[in-house]
């Protein structure tokens, strides 16, 4: 059996309730190939909810620290095997692009901020009601890498509408990547 090519990876980075779900499966729809949408949330919800004992807050720290180094080798996998993945995942943490800037190192990712106004965030927040209040608003560090490929903001935009110019950017983005350039950055100058 002929290898295939690694997959490409569309990385959905934007805050809680920004809209980066409903972006996904709206370009389920639109791509013209088949793509997996994995959120980082189908991944943790796979973890048990009942447990014999409490965890204190490091226990719980790490317990989440290596179930999101889990779902960025989940994605490498996917991607490994020719498959095309959307990534619901925002980088709330420093340490998950770096992560993630060396597990999907030989893939071709593409980097979409999901930008949205903070009144809107809170609004959807509580509109939601399964998210406590503020988490959208406290994750201002999801755009702190200050690179991307492509930006697309929900506060007066459908879900639909930002994913179809997703859909029709995508292979007119001329390397170098973000994720190319960011690595580039971080890499130790000689």
């Amino acid at each position: 059996m002929p290898s295939r090519t690694p997959g490409r990876v569309i990385l959905l980075n934007g805050p809680s309730s920004s809209g980066k779900s409903s972006i996904g499966h709206a370009l389920l729809a639109m791509l013209p190939d088949p793509w997996f949408l994995v959120p980082v949330d189908a991944v943790s919800g796979m973890r048990s909810t009942q447990h014999t004992r409490v965890l204190d807050e490091t226990e719980i720290q790490e317990m989440l620290r290596r179930t999101r180094q889990g779902y960025h080798r989940v994605i490498a996998a996917l991607a490994s095997t020719g498959n095309d993945v959307v990534m619901d995942y925002p980088l709330s943490e420093p340490w998950r692009l770096d992560d993630l800037l060396d597990v999907l190192d030989r893939y071709d990712v593409t980097l979409v901020d999901v930008r949205c106004s903070e009144e809107e965030l809170d609004r959807r927040e509580l509109l939601r009601g399964d998210r406590p209040r503020g988490l959208a608003a406290s994750q201002t560090r999801v755009f702190s890498h200050g690179d991307n490929d492509i930006i697309v903001d929900t506060t007066h935009r459908s879900a639909t509408d930002c994913a179809r110019d997703i859909a029709d950017r995508l292979d007119a983005i001329s390397p170098p990547r973000a994720f190319d350039r960011l690595r580039r950055a971080r890499a130790p100058q000689e």
